[in-house]
């Protein structure tokens, strides 16, 4: 580790939300853990999200200032429904819409701090026509072999739903997930 990026930690710029759809997570979470002993994300991630930028920083608290001066409105989401990343360690997630004030608000925030973080994990932020919107419900610890029965018991998930966008949080992350700041959205 060279000693410059020694001393970052790693942040996660996320927005947070409430609803209907909130709560259905924390629910599938809970039916995740007790029929199939699937908890990682449960136990390690910050409430359920959807991440607009992660890196390495050592300017969070003047990242955090910079984005309490911005107006930002609460605004509507839609999901069309749950998503699978097949990768060796299946993600199960929600996608989300990408509608124009997800975006807007997005293009916002990543403006006002990319330039803060010394190393962006390009996985989670890319340009807008790449970014894939999602909540993650089920990963590390997810099995392909589960899929049919998890699939049968969040059937309660695959409604098309609305979320309000309300917050931004900002999160340190490392193995788990801490949020370290909340700003309400107006």
């Amino acid at each position: 580790v060279d000693m410059i990026n020694q001393f970052m930690n790693k942040f996660a710029i996320a927005f947070g939300f409430r609803g209907k759809l909130f709560k259905d997570i924390l629910k599938a979470w809970k039916i995740l853990e007790k029929e199939f002993n699937i908890k990682h994300m449960a136990y390690n991630h910050a409430l359920p999200h959807i991440t607009v930028l992660a890196g390495q920083t050592r300017y969070i608290d003047k990242i955090y200032k910079k984005l309490k001066k911005i107006k930002f409105k609460k605004f509507k989401l839609q999901s069309p429904g749950l998503g699978i990343f097949a990768n060796e360690k299946p993600n199960l997630y929600i996608r989300w819409e990408n509608n124009l004030k997800l975006l807007k608000n997005s293009e916002k925030i990543r403006k006002t701090t990319i330039h803060h973080f010394k190393k962006i994990f390009h996985h989670q932020v890319s340009n807008n026509s790449l970014w894939v919107p999602k909540t993650t419900i089920a990963w590390q610890d997810l099995k392909y072999k589960d899929m049919k029965k998890i699939f049968v018991k969040m059937k309660f998930m695959f409604k098309k739903k609305f979320v309000n966008i309300n917050q931004i949080y900002i999160i340190e992350f490392s193995t788990t997930e801490k949020i370290i700041y909340k700003i309400n959205l107006g």
